[in-house]
């Protein structure tokens, strides 16, 4: 009776040990697939912030060459009312 009581409590404390094991190894695992969940939403924010920089950046020698532009006419316009004055 006694060798027997005690294979049911190793047996049982075995499998109390395997079933907190498994407990953590589960927990492990949700918590790793919620922080790749959080990567892809960050890899995505960033192709998307990139994007935009780049549009924005697109724009910007636009405008540049857009106000080279006005500032070459009004340079012209210039030189023509000195001339039509001179």
């Amino acid at each position: 009776m006694g060798t027997m009581g005690t294979f049911w409590t190793v047996t049982g404390g075995s499998l109390c040990a395997a079933l907190v094991l498994a407990i953590i190894l589960w927990l492990q695992w949700l918590q790793l697939r919620q922080h790749k969940v959080e990567l892809a939403v960050l890899r995505d924010l960033l192709k998307g912030l990139g994007e935009i920089i780049q549009r924005l950046e697109h724009e910007k020698a636009e405008l540049s060459a857009g106000l080279r532009a006005e500032t070459g006419q009004v340079e012209l316009l210039k030189r023509q009312l000195s001339q039509l004055r001179g």
